[in-house]
Parts: structure tokens; C-alpha cells; sequence
């Protein structure tokens, strides 16, 4: 869960309290630290903003590689769980709160990454883009991006109930998952570059979760793309 999107909080409250969590790395995090960081860019250390932190699976993966991390995340169960591998750098915060000062006691709170996997989706418009400008004032120049978003080729998008004028649409799923969630859904690789024109784009992919095809499962895809950026 992210470090916004106050109408999804409490459907990940309930989640987070019932084990809710990846337990091991997820593979396109894996294929970013090996691919990009390590192999592209060379880069074996600094400092890692993890916004949406979750259980702090992955902010110990970075550990395990020599960063320090540091990470944000709206839900008390979460951090609660992260803090255990971060100790005081991960940090609650509320829904859409200005990330500014809740790290300033590290170096003026800046950092060579800033990581925001499937998190800033929560967020409807007007707080995405004040995010994504936050987190680009917050990168070191040079600093490394890596965003994710949810797109329209998701399963989730065959369960939208209603379209909002903020950005959000209403995904109202059934089955397996019973819940009500808000997402910012992404039409195509065009409009990611936009959503974070601050950052240079070096790298845009996309990444499928688990598919599998109906009738053996009405949801369908987890497709999201990935936004790779460098602040010039």
C-alpha cells in the first residue's frame, strides 16, 4: 500500500492485520537492482526513499545489497512490520501528506533512489503530480527513479464501477478479493512519461503479475508499467 490514497487506507488496515505482505522480493524488483542499478548503472550503495514501504520486504532486499533505506507508508500495521528491519527510517504518515521534513534530519532528506512500487496509484491526480515533484526535489541530481503504475489492460479495469473527476476510478472486486479500491490507471506509455516529465526517462517497461485466462479466473491480467528516470 502507498504512501496516499486515503479511500483505499482502510480496506489495507483490515489487509495488513490479516498477513497481508509479499514475504521474498518480487521479480521485476529483483530484475531492476540486477539489470539497472547493478549492471547499467553501476551503482553498489547509497541512499533509497521506499515510498509505500509495506512490511519492508523490499527495503531489506536493498540492505541485503548495501543501501541504506528509508521508507513511508500510510498504514500503522505496515510500519509496525517494516520498522522491525529499519528501525526509525521507516516512518507512518498520513494519507497525502507532504513528504517534506519527515526526513530532513538525513543530509536535508535526500536521496539517490526514490523507489515507489505499486503505491503511487492510490493517489488521484492533483496528489500524484504534488508527489512526484516532492520525490524529484527530494532525488539527488543525478538521483534514479523507479515508479510503477497500474494500466488499463489490468483485470482491475474490467471492474470499474464508476469514473471520478480527481483521476480515480471506483474497482469494486468480487470472489476471491471482496473489496472496494480506488486506482489511478494508466492508458499507455505516453501518458506514464507525462505523469513523471520531471525525471528523464531511461527505461519504460511493463510487467505482468500472474495471468491467467478466463474462465479459469475473471481477473485476468496484473499488468503495470515501469517508469525508470534519472534527475538531470
Amino acid at each position: 500500500m502507498g504512501g496516499g490514497g486515503v479511500n483505499s487506507q482502510q480496506t489495507y488496515e483490515e489487509k495488513y492485520a490479516k498477513g497481508y505482505g509479499v514475504l521474498y522480493p518480487e521479480g521485476h524488483v529483483i530484475r531492476f537492482y540486477e539489470r539497472i542499478i547493478k549492471y547499467e548503472l553501476g551503482l553498489q550503495g547509497g541512499k533509497i526513499l521506499d515510498f509505500g514501504c509495506g512490511n519492508g520486504t523490499h527495503a531489506a532486499y536493498f540492505m541485503s545489497k548495501g543501501f541504506e533505506v528509508y521508507g513511508v507508508d500510510i498504514i500503522q500495521e505496515a510500519i509496525t512490520q517494516a520498522s522491525k528491519i529499519m528501525g526509525s527510517k521507516a516512518k507512518l504518515i498520513t494519507p497525502n501528506q507532504s513528504l517534506k521534513g519527515v526526513f530532513s534530519e538525513q543530509q536535508g532528506g535526500m536521496f539517490d533512489i526514490v523507489f515507489a512500487n505499486q503505491s503511487l496509484y492510490y493517489l488521484d491526480k492533483k496528489h500524484l503530480s504534488l508527489c512526484v515533484q516532492e520525490l524529484y526535489e527530494m532525488c539527488t541530481q543525478g538521483g534514479i527513479c523507479f515508479f510503477t503504475m497500474m494500466s488499463r489492460k489490468s483485470g482491475y479495469a474490467k471492474c470499474i464501477t464508476q469514473e471520478l473527476d480527481n483521476g480515480l476510478s471506483e474497482v469494486s472486486l468480487t470472489g476471491r478479493l471482496n473489496e472496494t479500491s480506488y486506482i489511478h490507471f494508466v492508458r499507455d506509455t505516453s501518458e506514464l512519461a507525462t505523469i513523471f516529465a520531471p525525471f528523464m526517462t531511461l527505461y519504460i517497461g511493463e510487467y505482468d503479475m500472474f495471468y491467467l485466462y478466463e474462465p479459469y479466473s475473471v481477473e485476468g491480467s496484473g499488468h503495470h508499467y515501469i517508469f525508470i528516470g534519472r534527475k538531470e
